[in-house]
C-alpha cells in the first residue's frame, strides 16, 4: 500500500513537472519570438497596429505564465485535478486556442478551419483542454514545409464501447509521421528525440491530460498509406451527458 501510495505521488510530481516545464519553455520562446518580430518590425515598417499586436503577443505571454503558476498551485494534487473534471463547453476555448496560434505564428501563412459541429455540445474536463489544443495545433505548425499551412478541424459526437465521446480531429498538410513512429510520439521524452518526420513536441503531456479525462488520443495518415502528406490526430473525450 505504501509502495502504491509512494507511486502515486511519484506520478503527480512527474506530471506537475511535465507541465510547468513545457508551458514556461512555449511561453519564453514566444515571447523571444514576438521580440524579433517587434525588432522585423520598428526596422523594416511603419505599421503601427503591428507593433501594437506584437506588445498584446508578450502581454498574453506573462499573464499566462502568472495563471500557470496558479493553476498548478490550485492543483497541486492529481486527485484534486481530477475532481475538478466537470462538463465544460469547449467551443470558447477552442477558438482561444486558435486566435493565440495565429497571432503566435503571424509570420506565417496559416489557415485554420473549424468545420461547423452540432450546438451544445461539451465535454468531460477542465481548463487545461486549453494544453491540448495549443499543443496540437503548435505541433502541426511547426512541422510543416508548406508555405501554406493547413488544418481542418473536425468535431462530431460519436459512441465506442458503449460510450459517448466527443470526436475531434486535427487535420493537417504538414510533414506527417511514419508508422513505427505513432505509437512512440506519445511517450514521456520522445521529444528530446530528432524532429525530422514530423516528431510531436509535447504529445506526451497531451495525452497525460487526456487520460486523465479518460480520453484517448491516436494519429492516422491525412490520406491513408501516405504519411507525407499530413497527420489526422484523433482525440476522444467523454461527452457531458446525463446518464454518462
Amino acid at each position: 500500500e505504501s509502495e502504491k501510495m509512494y507511486r502515486e505521488a511519484y506520478n503527480r510530481a512527474e506530471f506537475y513537472k511535465d507541465l510547468f516545464a513545457h508551458d514556461i519553455n512555449n511561453i519564453l520562446q514566444n515571447i523571444r519570438s514576438a521580440n524579433e518580430l517587434r525588432q522585423i518590425f520598428e526596422n523594416s515598417s511603419n505599421d503601427e497596429r503591428k507593433l501594437i499586436e506584437v506588445g498584446e503577443i508578450i502581454t498574453a505571454q506573462v499573464i499566462r505564465g502568472a495563471n500557470l503558476v496558479s493553476n498548478i498551485r490550485k492543483s497541486s494534487l492529481l486527485e484534486e485535478f481530477s475532481r475538478k473534471i466537470k462538463p465544460i463547453q469547449f467551443n470558447l476555448l477552442l477558438e482561444s486556442a486558435i486566435t493565440f496560434i495565429e497571432k503566435m505564428f503571424l509570420e506565417r501563412d496559416v489557415r485554420i478551419r473549424v468545420h461547423p459541429f452540432k450546438d451544445k455540445l461539451e465535454i468531460k474536463g477542465n481548463e487545461f483542454i486549453l494544453d491540448v489544443f495549443e499543443n496540437i495545433l503548435i505541433n502541426a505548425i511547426k512541422y510543416n514545409k508548406n508555405p501554406t499551412i493547413r488544418i481542418d478541424i473536425l468535431i462530431n459526437d460519436i459512441k465506442e464501447d458503449g460510450i459517448s465521446y466527443v470526436k475531434f480531429q486535427f487535420i493537417d498538410n504538414g510533414l506527417g509521421i511514419q508508422d513505427k513512429r505513432k505509437e512512440i510520439i506519445f511517450q514521456r521524452g520522445q521529444e528530446k528525440l530528432p524532429i525530422e518526420g514530423g516528431m510531436g513536441l509535447g504529445l506526451s503531456l497531451v495525452k497525460k491530460i487526456l487520460e486523465i479525462y479518460s480520453g484517448k488520443i491516436r494519429v492516422e495518415d491525412r490520406i491513408k498509406g501516405d504519411y507525407t502528406q499530413g497527420s489526422n490526430f484523433i482525440i476522444l473525450i467523454p461527452e457531458a451527458t446525463d446518464n454518462n
